[in-house]
């Protein structure tokens, strides 16, 4: 690209080439800048003439002839360069085409020395400048040959009157500096604003320029000039308050310029009203001198602004709370007041005074100065310390403590086995409940020790039937607490009393059975499900006059209705999170699967089609399996909580049908297959992998499986078998333990007609 057409392009004005014409633009306006000019006898003085088209282009290959109206006072060149020849008063007038510009020449004194002439091709405006240009204009030190220039910064900002500097930045093809190249400063809007060989622009009148920067091999740039009458206002407001002695700087700005500031100064002015109170600098420096007010003035840019000043009483001491000789123990967490009050001389009050706060490490507490508050963040040690003003402030340092505070307790509840284990961790928190970290120190207690122990490390033992609370007690004060539900490894119904109840089973033990739902219900209860942190029990009862899913405690207790239609609901199962309970019912006319909350709220139709029933959900929260008539045999189906995602597992057509799907703690699903076999008709427990679709057999055929449930580890069955099978209204159910991978079936001991249906293993 030709040096000239690169000019163009960066005034956006390359599209006006006519190729093999030139410039196709018509002079509509010239101007002269500046509009007037005093030189002495023998000085020189660069002119500016700018032609522009009728869309207010610049035409900057517009062809400018120069005249003096009298060579005797003042002479012109063709660069427009004016030489004092006499004391007088003419005009020069540049002329393009039928339009000219002109500008008074006054030419006074004597003779001033002789310039140099401009060497055979050097820019007019680097002739004319003083010796003192620096060609260079501060340029960062660089390397290498300029690919392109840049003025610092791109945009100007400016009001009337106003000077700022800009810099020329030569880059290479990277961006990286360039070695300094010497440039010349052009403005294409002399009446809007003025720059000279140094690259100072002055704002001359409000509105919108250029400023234009070459350099060698035809680089150039550019950048806006706005010169806007605006307001500038004192940065640091309408009010300072001081003590003596006290130094601060006030800055002026342009809100309406991106707040930029205004230098002081070049362009400003400062005075005060008493300076006895307080002396400010033309640049803005301010010192607090006595006690009393004054009014600061910053003039300058046609405008003028004021600010207070209140210069208190010197401050000779603090009264503190709390104590400063006393060591501060702050709970973590909590929160301590600190106050500090200046004090004069005679021990009265200075309240216009401030207290300045440090807090040596902010990581162990913070701290808010506007309401005193300090917090505890982490166990350790810090320093708060109170500053009164001044150049030799009062000074008061609280040494501060951060000790245990609110604690959080990774279970709020759990279900244990006779003889099991778990270990309750503990952490320091925060009001909120964020955990800051591991908790130390804590004391733990429980308040039935026949139910449940709790060791010094927080490990709790199941002892007896029943319920406990363990508590944890931080150094601080501060306490947490879990409820722990003690029972047995497995809970069956048994029609013991007469009608249906809910008992717990001790695998070491089959004897004993111990009573879940409390002995003043007498409505028939079954189809038993543990939430995933065994403390609590889903269930279906009666005791509304038709089978309805409620929840309880893990010991029987605060039972809650989850349904309420006339139709029978049954078979539920946990969500994952023990937040949503699944379950069966024919409410729609057909058995449906539907989702609750555990609070009654929230009921769900989740499959709408077909016959769908036995939901089981997957320990890890993603999946729901159930079974469904949909391809006219019983399979396995699998879908997303909220009813999505829909889509088969086992695809074996009838009389083949898969059954009672549930997950073991791993992901994997365990389910009752019937199949006819050698003339007649089996049930086996399979395990599936779900990725996979792989199976494995759990059980033989010599049992007939009416259901069954299996431990979380999956290292033990629980199969519901008809004492009688032959005996189609009574036969008589029992329930046999059976180790996974080898090992003979255990009945549970059964008296006289008792019945054992449902078995859920605690989780």
């Amino acid at each position: 690209m030709s040096p000239r057409r690169a000019f163009l392009l960066s005034l956006g004005l390359a599209g006006a080439l006519v190729p093999g014409r030139g410039w196709a633009q018509t002079v509509a306006d010239l101007q002269v800048a500046p509009p007037q000019v005093t030189i002495k006898v023998g000085e020189r003085s660069g002119l500016l003439a700018t032609a522009f088209d009728r869309a207010g282009n610049v035409i900057p290959t517009a062809r400018i002839t120069w005249s003096s109206k009298n060579i005797k006072i003042a002479r012109v060149d063709n660069n427009g360069t004016v030489i004092g020849v006499a004391g007088g008063e003419t005009i020069v007038e540049a002329a393009a085409g039928q339009r000219k510009g002109s500008v008074i020449v006054q030419v006074t004194g004597a003779a001033a020395p002789a310039q140099p002439a401009a060497a055979s091709g050097q820019p007019a405006a680097a002739a004319a400048a003083p010796a003192t240009t620096d060609a260079f204009a501060g340029q960062p030190v660089g390397a290498g040959a300029a690919a392109a220039l840049r003025i610092d910064p791109p945009t100007i900002y400016l009001l009337p009157s106003e000077n700022v500097r800009v810099y020329p930045r030569a880059l290479r093809e990277d961006g990286s500096p360039a070695a300094p190249v010497q440039v010349t400063w052009k403005s294409l809007k002399e009446d809007v604003a003025s720059v000279d060989a140094n690259g100072n622009v002055v704002g001359l009148a409000a509105g919108q320029g250029t400023v234009l920067m070459s350099g060698p091999g035809g680089l150039t740039a550019t950048a806006p000039v706005i010169v806007d009458q605006a307001e500038f206002t004192i940065l640091e407001g309408a009010a300072v308050t001081m003590s003596p002695g006290d130094l601060d700087t006030l800055h002026v700005i342009v809100p309406s310029q991106g707040s930029r500031l205004v230098n002081s100064l070049t362009s400003l002015q400062w005075s005060s009203s008493d300076q006895s109170v307080a002396q400010v600098s033309l640049t803005g420096v301010l010192k607090a001198v006595n006690s009393g007010k004054a009014t600061l003035t910053v003039t300058g840019l046609r405008q003028q602004k004021s600010i207070d000043i209140l210069v208190h009483r010197a401050v000779e001491a603090l009264a503190v709370r709390p104590k400063a000789s006393v060591d501060v123990a702050v709970p973590l967490t909590a929160t301590v007041r600190f106050f500090a009050q200046p004090l004069a001389a005679d021990n009265n009050p200075v309240p216009e005074a401030k207290v300045r706060w440090t807090l040596a490490d902010t990581t162990v507490a913070s701290f808010d100065t506007a309401t005193g508050l300090l917090t505890g963040r982490k166990l350790g040690r810090t320093q708060l310390t109170a500053r009164g003003p001044g150049p030799q402030p009062a000074t008061v340092t609280w040494n501060v403590t951060v000790i245990a505070g609110a604690v959080k307790l990774s279970v709020g509840r759990v279900g244990l086995s006779q003889s099991g284990r778990v270990t309750i961790k503990a952490n320091f928190a925060d009001d909120s409940g964020v955990v800051i970290g591991p908790a130390s120190g804590l004391s733990w207690a429980s308040d039935a020790p026949g139910v449940a122990t709790v060791g010094l490390d927080g490990t709790v033992s199941a002892v007896g039937y029943g319920r406990a609370r363990i508590t944890a007690t931080a150094p601080g004060g501060k306490t947490a607490s879990a409820t722990v539900f003690v029972g047995a490894d497995l809970v069956v119904v048994s029609t013991r009393g007469g009608r249906a109840q809910l008992f717990w089973v001790d695998r070491q033990n089959l004897a004993d059975l111990h009573r879940v739902t409390p002995p003043p219900d007498t409505a028939a209860a079954g189809e038993p499900a543990f939430s995933p942190d065994g403390s609590r029990i889903a269930y279906v009862t009666t005791r509304d006059g038709n089978p309805e899913v409620y929840v309880m405690d893990a010991d029987g207790a605060n039972p809650v209705r989850l349904t309420t239609d006339p139709q029978p609901d049954g078979h539920p199962a946990f969500s994952a999170d023990g937040s949503t309970v699944f379950f069966q019912s024919p409410r729609s006319g057909k058995m449906q699967v539907y989702s609750v909350g555990v609070d009654g709220t929230g009921l769900k139709a989740l499959t709408t089609d077909s016959l769908s029933q036995m939901p089981a959900a997957s320990p890890d929260g993603r999946t729901v399996a159930y079974v469904s008539y949909r391809n006219k045999s019983y399979d396995i189906w699998l879908m997303a909580p909220d009813g999505t995602n829909q889509r088969a597992f086992t695809r074996t057509p009838a009389p083949t049908q898969e059954l009672e799907p549930r997950f073991l703690r791993d992901g994997s699903l365990v389910y009752v297959q019937e199949r006819r076999e050698a003339n007649k008709t089996v049930r086996q427990v399979i395990k599936a992998d779900l990725a996979s679709g792989t199976t494995t057999t759990l059980t033989g055929i010599d049992l007939w499986i009416s259901s069954f449930a299996v431990s979380a580890t999956g290292d033990m069955l629980a199969l519901v078998v008809p004492g009688d099978p032959d005996n189609k209204k009574n036969p008589m159910a029992k329930v046999f333990l059976q180790p996974v991978g080898g090992g003979a079936a255990a009945p549970i001991p059964t008296t006289g007609a008792e019945q054992l249906l449902a078995p859920a293993f605690l989780p």
